[in-house]
């Protein structure tokens, strides 16, 4: 019998399950650790496609927060092609405004999005209330736990499990993310009653 889609239906972001953790792994930063480094700043376009988990666009969109603030990126994550004006949606697709730390010795600006650079950097900046410097900066290796399900554990649906699968592909290698382990596996249709985790490595600015 095929288990019941898990629908996940627009609602408040305070009432959002937490089912993405982040577990720092790596001991205190050193100071021989630091990368000179740059924001690397890029607009993803990510359309997603479930079997089993289906969302609905202000869904999506606030999943997608979510693992990209727990990865430490600053984002403004967008709704992009949505079928349904409420409830789960065929094929959403999201728009995403993402800066991130990247060796600044390896960083070569998309010439074709370098116009477009200050506008997104500003809507970065006001929705995170961050600021985005031009200057290098000393980032860091950091190594961070994502999880498919929050602590409860009792459902048999497949949690984020088809969400991070296809950010794995699609955005992370856009935005440096290094997988070091990967224990998502997703099977069309069914659940699971484990919690499936995925540890990467990210650059993130140095404490000052």
């Amino acid at each position: 019998m095929r288990a019941p889609l898990r629908i996940v239906r627009k609602l408040p972001l305070a009432f959002l399950p937490a089912t993405l953790l982040a577990l720092s792994l790596a001991a205190p930063a050193r100071a021989e650790d630091a990368v000179k480094s740059v924001w690397q700043v890029q607009e993803i376009h990510f359309p997603y496609f479930g079997l089993t988990t289906q969302y609905s666009c202000d869904g999506l969109r606030d999943r997608m927060q979510d693992i990209l603030s727990t990865l430490g990126s600053q984002a403004v994550v967008s709704r992009g092609a949505c079928s349904e004006i409420s409830g789960p949606s065929k094929n959403p697709s999201l728009r995403i405004l993402i800066a991130n730390p990247v060796p600044a010795q390896d960083h070569t600006p998309d010439a074709k999005q370098a116009a477009k650079r200050a506008d997104w950097v500003a809507r970065i900046e006001k929705r995170n209330k961050v600021t985005l410097g031009d200057a290098p900066f000393d980032a860091v290796p950091k190594k961070v736990v994502l999880n498919t399900k929050g602590r409860d554990l009792s459902s048999t649906a497949s949690g984020d499990c088809e969400l991070l699968e296809q950010t794995r592909r699609q955005v992370f290698p856009k935005i440096g993310v290094k997988v070091l382990k990967d224990q998502v596996r997703c099977t069309p249709y069914q659940g699971t009653p484990t919690n499936q985790t995925m540890e990467v490595e990210v650059l993130a600015p140095a404490a000052t």
